[in-house]
């Protein structure tokens, strides 16, 4: 251990001090090599029944993780004419059924990552050890991540880099068979930025074109429950403005050009409750997701982009001498983010 710490031996010249700063090295090293720093995203599960206290998808998900489901019927074809998939692999229930835990595999016939023994697809779950103890021959996986769901929320380690629509496409297809014509929408929980209020909010903006043109989210109407999508609208704009021009693309136009929408927000009207106001401007807040498209404007000048808004939570959970993370304490922060959720929803 000496050597990773500029050591050979403690000599006598070496001083006490500095002796216990080079313990403290080693211990911190020793303890950082066991632990993974984990960031979790929250997810709203979307409730579209206002005289429906929740979204009900426990009671779907019990009805098709059934005791004699196996894996192989969770098997999910991204596409018919590719090999890879997206597969439940793990799952375990909390003993009230409070909530469901569970862990996400894609499989691909690559030449690297873990394998799958065939015969695994018989069980009702499969552990990742049992992942990476399977024959190099099997089917492959590309990626695992975790993820903990609730009547009202849903939260997971998926990397940021990846869109929650990965989960919620799987979950609707894995529900496919009970849940009739509805479609269940994860949508990112959010929150004010740090130190602002409502009623210091002066405004909200959406780029459109340029590097932004990747943004799709919307915001609320709350009068027929619509959302209108910014996206296409200010795209709208340079398409009016760009009507007569020849000569140039869309994606020259693009490099060149970026529309911004900005939404200017008024006083709240004398006659509207207090409640009110806060509703209509709490679902306005509320589909200000991670996108650098999307910002607040306060009235003090300053501007919050989605990176303010966004809850997120950094854990540190634990790993196994195989390096592999401790399933249950994970499971133990995410139902505790949970938890956190569901109070401050009831605030």
């Amino acid at each position: 251990m000496h050597r990773y710490f500029g050591l050979t031996r403690f000599s006598p010249k070496v001083g006490y001090l500095k002796k216990l700063r080079y313990l403290c090295r080693a211990i911190l090293y020793i303890m950082a090599t066991n632990n993974a720093k984990i960031k979790l995203r929250a997810f709203r599960i979307e409730n579209p029944t206002l005289t429906e206290p929740h979204s009900g998808i426990l009671a779907l998900l019990q009805q098709v993780l059934t005791d004699s489901s196996t894996a192989q019927q969770r098997r999910m074809k991204l596409n018919e004419d590719d090999s890879d998939e997206d597969l439940l692999s793990y799952f375990a229930w909390q003993q009230n059924s409070s909530y469901l835990f569970g862990m996400m595999l894609r499989i691909i016939p690559a030449a690297n990552g873990g394998v799958i023994n065939s015969e695994l697809f018989a069980q009702q779950t499969i552990t990742i050890a049992e992942v990476n103890a399977g024959n190099p021959d099997q089917s492959q996986y590309k990626d695992h991540y975790y993820f903990a769901i609730n009547n009202n929320y849903l939260v997971t380690n998926l990397s940021g880099a990846y869109s929650v629509d990965r989960l919620q496409t799987y979950i609707n297809w894995l529900l496919n068979s009970v849940r009739g014509s509805r479609l269940f929408e994860f949508t990112p929980v959010t929150k004010l930025p740090e130190g602002i209020k409502l009623s210091e909010i002066k405004g909200i903006e959406f780029t459109g074109g340029g590097q932004s043109s990747t943004l799709t989210t919307g915001i609320a109407n709350i009068e027929n429950g619509t959302a209108t999508k910014m996206q296409e609208l200010t795209n709208s704009l340079l398409d009016r403005i760009f009507s007569d021009t020849t000569g140039i693309t869309e994606i020259e136009r693009d490099q060149i050009i970026a529309a911004k929408l900005l939404l200017t927000v008024k006083r709240k009207p004398q006659d509207m409750a207090h409640e009110d106001y806060q509703r209509v401007m709490g679902a306005v807040t509320r589909q200000i997701t991670n996108d650098s498209g999307i910002a607040i404007i306060a009235k003090n000048g300053n501007k919050y982009t989605g990176e303010a808004v966004k809850v997120v939570r950094d854990i540190i959970v634990e790993k196994t001498t195989g390096n592999r993370l401790v399933e249950e304490q994970l499971k133990q922060k995410m139902e505790s983010f949970l938890n956190d959720l569901n109070e401050q929803n009831n605030d």
